[in-house]
């Protein structure tokens, strides 16, 4: 798999083209823009960095769509093509207009009938008291008070030897409410006596008149006149909505538009009396966009090599086919290749595909994911979907290796006994051994493979101490295969080697080949020995303690990468337990449970283990084998276009 070529576009032309040199740019839907200079030094040449004329009537149309309810989406239309951010303030303030006084007095009424709910709130709480609450209150020798305390402090009332006397009318858990009384002259005393009971005060309205059946009355007749009112003015701003329903969204269209539009004007330079752009398009669709301003006699489109400006660096867009093409997005997880860099999609294509199936290898569990993944891909996103889809199939091949169909492991024996195989089904718990030895070897294998890589991309980029001299290039490999066969040979198979000092020589010249890689590499490449200030600074002793440490740590992250790999022949392991236990749990159930157990056991196992095991595979593939020779330094390929959002944030 490759990655997609790329072409440089340069686009001159006169300022008044500009807008519409940005639209049909937009309109390509390949158009990758970069801005046009990176030095503003040059007094002649600067960006455009103008103030956004049609922020403030997109925020507008935005809010009267809120007003009348209307959906944000994009509309087609023509009919305000060319217009000016003054005409579309304009055509605001006319709709708003008419809207206007209409969701004024709605928010009023709204407002009155917050405030008579408070109300209601607090008089339901006086419920018992008889009296009306005017003439409690025209009382001009006694105060009055209403409100709430904490419920504890009641009994604390009766420590206090003052004229007051307090009238509970509901007690919760937590407060008391009700009312004291006390002589005019000792309401200031007595005020701060509740006060220290954390005694909340509560003002009713003067418009609380009667006593509380009365006032909840009276309350919940104005309460329902306002809402009804309300219901008045909703109806009127919904035929205003289905009046003005078309324009608004056109409107906003067009506004959204100019506006994404007007934004790229930042990333356009000016020089004289003429715009310049620069951006990529893909290689294959450069004729087709440069097609697009043939009628543009003005505006002059320059197609380049993606190299030819050494300021910009390509975007990246992964070419894959049609197998490898899901796994795409674990490449982004990790970060785009640099363009002209190593695709390394159809390596984890391949490889994640494999781990998975020999991981969770069931013929049954195996075409449940692959059912699954259709789904996925159908409803949800069809990138996961397709990597479900085909970790489904390898579940299902090594499910039917395993001969495990749903947990049953002798299931398929009739068929390779009828068929006259006798090694297969490769059953788990008779293997472990063998299990855990090729998960091991399979390793092996992918760190080898891994390492051809980077050989193969250090050559390719003439990065010789990445290619020869380091702990993933020639040097490293050979080490790394030495040291493997030495132990294979002497601990495994059991078998003497011809000559214990040539591999002594396999292992020594390649360990000194990585401790001297960085001078080896500039000697093969410069042929000399150092290059920078820094190196000739560097002392002999200190070169040695730091490239010690650094070949300690290769050492290491050759045993540990390796160790790693334990963890296929594991979960191979844990999946074969895991449906032992419910094959178990089926045999202790009753006859009529059994169908439910299966299902249950078997559905939990393949939610449980199967996300585990998508994300052991990961770790395996991000930290196992990229580490060894993928760098993630390119940078997203991203089209400019019109995002219809309807969260407008300017």
């Amino acid at each position: 798999m490759a990655i997609e070529k790329m072409a440089l576009v340069n686009i001159i032309g006169r300022f008044e083209d500009l807008d519409e040199t940005l639209i049909r740019c937009c309109d390509s839907g390949c158009f990758h823009i970069e801005p046009a200079f990176k030095n503003e030094a040059n007094s002649t040449i600067k960006l455009l960095n103008e103030k956004n004329p049609f922020g403030v009537p997109l925020k507008e149309f935005a809010s009267l769509a809120t007003e009348m309810g209307i959906q944000l989406t994009e509309t087609k239309g023509t009919r305000f093509k060319g217009w000016t951010a003054e005409q579309f303030n304009e055509l605001s303030d006319n709709i708003d207009g008419e809207i206007e006084e209409k969701s004024k007095e709605k928010q009023r009424l709204a407002a009155e009938v917050s405030e008579l709910e408070g109300a209601v709130l607090q008089v339901d709480h006086l419920r018992g008291m008889n009296s009306d609450f005017s003439k409690i209150f025209a009382c001009k020798h006694t105060a009055c008070r209403i409100g709430r305390m904490p419920a504890d402090n009641l009994a604390k009332l009766q420590y206090y030897d003052q004229t007051f006397f307090f009238v509970p009318f509901e007690t919760t858990r937590d407060f008391c409410w009700g009312m004291y009384f006390c002589a005019e002259g000792d309401k200031e005393l007595v005020d701060s006596i509740f006060r220290s009971m954390f005694f909340e005060r509560i003002r009713l309205p003067e418009y609380v008149t009667g006593n509380t059946d009365e006032a909840l009355k009276k309350l919940d007749g104005q309460i329902t006149e306002k809402k009804a009112q309300i219901e008045v003015l909703d109806k009127e701003i919904s035929q205003l909505a289905e009046k003005h329903d078309q324009t608004v969204l056109e409107a906003y269209t067009a506004l959204k538009k100019r506006y994404d539009i007007f934004e790229l004007r930042r990333k356009v330079g000016a020089v004289k009396e003429k715009f310049y752009i620069k951006g990529f398009v893909p290689k294959k669709q450069a004729d087709k966009f440069t097609e697009g301003f043939k009628d543009m006699d003005e505006v002059e489109v320059v197609l380049l090599p993606a190299d030819a400006d050494a300021n910009i660096t390509p975007p990246t867009v992964l070419k894959n086919g049609w197998f490898t093409r899901p796994f795409g997005m674990l490449v982004e997880m990790y970060g785009l290749p640099k363009y002209n860099g190593f695709n390394p999609t159809a390596f984890v294509a391949i490889t994640y595909t494999l781990l998975f199936g020999i991981m969770f290898g069931d013929l049954g569990q195996g075409f449940l994911l692959f059912l699954g993944g259709l789904l996925v891909g159908k409803k949800l996103s069809k990138q996961a979907g397709g990597i479900v889809t085909r970790c489904g199939l390898s579940s299902m091949v090594f499910g039917t290796l395993y001969g495990s169909v749903f947990g049953f492991e002798e299931l398929l024996d009739p068929v390779y006994e009828s068929l006259g195989i006798d090694f297969l089904p490769l059953k788990i718990f008779h293997s472990t051994s063998f299990i855990l030895l090729s998960a091991v070897a399979i390793g092996i294998t992918l760190i080898v493979v891994a390492m051809l890589m980077n050989i193969f991309i250090g050559f390719k980029e003439k990065n010789y101490e990445k290619a020869v001299f380091g702990a993933n290039g020639i040097a490293g490999l050979v080490f790394y295969g030495s040291l493997v066969t030495l132990i294979v040979c002497k601990y495994i198979i059991k078998v003497e080697l011809a000559s214990g000092a040539v591999f002594a020589l396999l292992i020594a010249i390649p360990a000194l080949c990585i401790f001297c890689r960085v001078p080896f590499s500039i000697a093969l490449k410069y042929k000399k020995w150092r290059l920078s200030e820094e190196e000739e600074d560097m002392t002999i002793g200190g070169f040695i303690v730091e490239n010690f440490f650094e070949m300690f740590e290769f050492v290491l992250s050759y045993v540990s990468n390796t160790m790693s790999f334990l963890r296929v022949g594991g979960f191979v392991l844990s999946h074969a337990g895991m449906m032992l236990v419910v094959m178990t749990l089926l045999d202790m159930s009753a006859t009529g449970v059994k169908p439910v157990t299966l299902i249950i056991g078997n559905l939990f196992v393949m939610a449980m283990e199967g996300m585990i095991v998508a994300i052991q595979i990961i770790r395996l593939e991000f930290y196992e084998m990229f580490s060894r020779f993928y760098e993630s330094d390119g940078k997203a390929f991203e089209p400019v276009n019109v995002s219809f959002d309807s969260d407008i944030n300017i």
